[in-house]
């Protein structure tokens, strides 16, 4: 891992990645479902948007700062028209976070998952076709200057995989996390695919993560679980990103019902539970990111 990255962790003994891109994007103008916020890292009046929500979480005390390139694979671009300039795209966003950061907080590039289905589940994906999905996302980030690749929300661990060789071709030392999205299930809580916490954890560490983890899908509580078992089942950093609280559905519109301050409660909690680094997801905002490092008192 980044020698910056472990130094950082052993003097603190955990780190803080940033609140939800998608949250404060949303706050600052998007219209989500119809607008691409990928897309605001290669427009002038985009990208100053972008810059000031980077800002705003180093401001908080962010120790990572994760690219606005989630969703800026080429499966996801090609329904804005936009899969020609996947590596347009994932520098720019780069290079927006690195300007940011100002050497304050390490960058990492973000690689979500593409939309498709594998052929082996029935879908029409085959793994080459996303592995070079993947490598073009994978070689924009790298050109722009990440440090650190987050593979984050992915439900298929076979997905992961191929994204995790795709980045292994751009820059086979740079340090990855894999964090996977988990929900409740008659058998318990399960990736979607059927895989438990640990399960998923080992399998992500013998594929060759450097981190491990779980962010989206559930509130503070229930990543608690998850994220206390992956730290029982591998050596390796546990990362934990909740929503800000269950989702709720109010008068049409999907809500996150908890405050930054009830959100962050929970950061004790999560060190104590050997969680290593600790963020946020969907409706989470830099106030929550200064009041985790106040109660962890980092």
């Amino acid at each position: 891992m980044d020698d910056r990255l472990l130094e950082q962790l052993d003097r603190q003994g955990m780190l803080l990645t940033d609140s939800a891109m998608g949250t404060m994007l949303e706050l600052s103008g998007l219209v989500s479902g119809s607008e691409c916020g990928e897309l605001w890292n290669i427009d002038p009046a985009g990208r100053e948007k972008v810059m000031a929500i980077h800002r705003a979480n180093i401001e908080a005390g962010s120790d990572i700062v994760i690219a606005n390139t989630f969703g800026a694979n080429p499966f996801k671009l090609a329904h804005y028209g936009a899969d020609g300039k996947t590596e347009e795209i994932n520098r720019a966003a780069a290079e927006i976070a690195v300007e940011a950061s100002a050497d304050k907080a390490v960058v990492a590039g973000d690689m979500g998952p593409s939309g498709e289905i594998l052929e082996e589940w029935g879908g029409g994906a085959s793994r080459d076709k996303l592995r070079e999905g993947y490598a073009r996302q994978a070689r924009g980030l790298v050109d722009g200057g990440v440090r650190m690749i987050a593979l984050e929300t992915f439900m298929d661990v076979e997905e992961l995989i191929c994204a995790l060789e795709a980045v292994r071709e751009a820059a086979d030392d740079i340090p990855v996390l894999g964090s996977m999205t988990f929900a409740g299930s008659p058998g318990g809580i399960r990736t979607m695919w059927g895989l438990s916490p640990t399960e998923a954890a080992q399998r992500m560490e013998s594929a060759g993560v450097q981190m491990v983890g779980a962010n989206c899908g559930m509130g503070s509580e229930d990543m608690l679980k998850v994220t206390a078992e992956m730290a029982l089942a591998t050596e390796l950093p546990v990362a934990a990103q909740p929503n800000a609280g269950a989702p709720e559905v109010r008068d049409g519109v999907t809500v996150f019902p908890e405050t930054a301050r009830e959100t962050a409660a929970y950061a004790v909690r999560f060190k104590e539970a050997g969680v290593r680094i600790l963020g946020g997801c969907c409706g989470s905002t830099p106030d929550y990111i200064a009041a985790a490092r106040s109660n962890l008192e980092l």
